[in-house]
């Protein structure tokens, strides 16, 4: 009976193949966007495991330059009781205002991206490991020396030159009058967050202290402060971390750090957060691909439909010579499911196309690349399986209910 219905599924070649293309489409978007979700799920969690134990922290109430933390805070956080015997190493950091180099802000792709200067010490980051230590090209700024270090992001999405040796104007008032270059010496390598592109992203530079609060000064800004410090902890989750970044806030709340009051951020928390915003698009965009899907299952539907009106005379015919209702309900079936399937091996080929070609430059998805899983297979096939038992279902049922007598006779 499999051979029969598989043949009788393509006697109007062309309708048929119409209405396996239309699911194909329909189940092409839902291959596609699972394989994208897949991959900024991986993505997501790759970041979340890298920055589990990582806490921030900040001038309480204050961002980015903003925050003016003093010298002494790293101290300080070491001695915080119940903290300090935890914390492995931390990091320090100081960001310089926006306009530094809003230039080439304004210049990048994606409205809302920024390009920040960062001033780090590079032998504690170096033993963090931090961006010191994951150089592409090039070497590392000398202390003093109006050098930096830039992101590797920005070779793909800059349209201005960072090549070794090339310059950065750096303004040192908001009106770009005063400015100074830095020297580009390396450029590091920076992931991405796995946000889609449509996000803004943030690019950085990095220089040593010394050169930052240097160039503060000349702008008439506060120096000699940190931005933020980083702290890491040996904890195997981000409930874990959670524990000692409230230590280190009810500790300044009640002036453990006084006269300074600091803000302390789980790093992780930001992943798991925007893993959560993800979530509500995935649903959103799993919805659009289930609507598509029906809707190229009424193509089935319409199909089937048509072909079973069509050959009433032949089920009579097959019904009189021994057929009983449930062998013609099954051929309308097997007929349907041939069509859905077929539609599933055009969805999966055209997706897999559609996929190559979105895991280049032109992805809506970031930095994140597709992840084909057997899931989402499965979850293809499933759809086409439930198509085709949905398109044959009323077709079938109509064509077992046939009457060959009154359809003979009819004749």
């Amino acid at each position: 009976m499999l051979k029969f219905s598989i043949k009788n599924a393509f006697r109007k070649k062309s309708t048929a193949i119409l209405s396996s293309i239309g699911v194909g489409v329909g189940l092409m978007l839902v291959f596609v966007i699972g394989a994208f979700t897949a991959g900024v799920s991986a993505q997501f969690a790759d970041n979340l495991t890298r920055t589990i134990g990582i806490v921030n922290v900040i001038e309480k109430d204050q961002v980015g330059f903003n925050s003016q933390l003093p010298l002494n805070i790293p101290e300080d956080l070491l001695n915080t009781p119940e903290v300090g015997d935890f914390i492995i190493n931390y990091n320090v950091e100081v960001q310089a205002p926006p306009y530094f180099v809003s230039n080439y802000s304004l210049t990048l792709p994606t409205p809302g991206d920024s390009l920040t200067l960062y001033g780090i010490n590079k032998t504690l980051d170096q033993n963090w490991p931090g961006v010191t230590s994951k150089l592409l090209s090039g070497r590392l700024f000398n202390d003093g020396s109006n050098e930096t270090i830039i992101d590797s992001r920005l070779i793909d999405v800059a349209p201005f030159s960072i090549d070794i040796d090339d310059k950065i104007t750096v303004s040192l008032d908001p009106g770009g009058i005063n400015t100074t270059t830095l020297t580009i010496v390396g450029i590091y390598e920076q992931e991405g967050s796995g946000a889609p592109s449509f996000v803004p992203s943030e690019y950085y530079l990095y220089t040593d202290l010394t050169t930052i609060w240097n160039l503060l000064e000349k702008a008439g800004e506060n120096f000699n402060t940190y931005t933020s410090i980083d702290l890491r902890f040996e904890v195997d989750t981000s409930a874990e971390t959670q524990i000692y970044v409230e230590k280190i806030n009810n500790y300044s709340q009640d002036g453990g750090y006084a006269p300074t009051f600091v803000a302390a951020f789980a790093l992780s928390a930001f992943f798991e957060a925007f893993e959560e915003t993800f979530a509500i698009f995935d649903t959103f965009a799993a919805i659009i691909g289930l609507i598509t899907v029906l809707a190229g299952g009424m193509a089935i539907i319409v199909t089937q439909l048509m072909s079973v009106m069509s050959r009433m005379k032949e089920f009579a015919i097959l019904k009189s010579t021994g057929w009983k209702n449930r062998h013609i309900f099954e051929n309308v079936i097997f007929e349907s499911l041939t069509l859905g399937i077929l539609g599933a091996i055009i969805g999966i080929s055209l997706g897999s196309i559609l996929i190559a070609f979105l895991s280049g430059d032109n992805s809506l998805f970031g930095t994140a690349s597709a992840i084909v899983t057997p899931e989402g297979i499965i979850e293809v096939l499933a759809y086409a399986l439930g198509l085709g038992i949905l398109g044959g279902l009323y077709p079938g049922i109509k064509a077992a209910r046939v009457r060959p007598v009154v359809v003979l006779k009819g004749e």
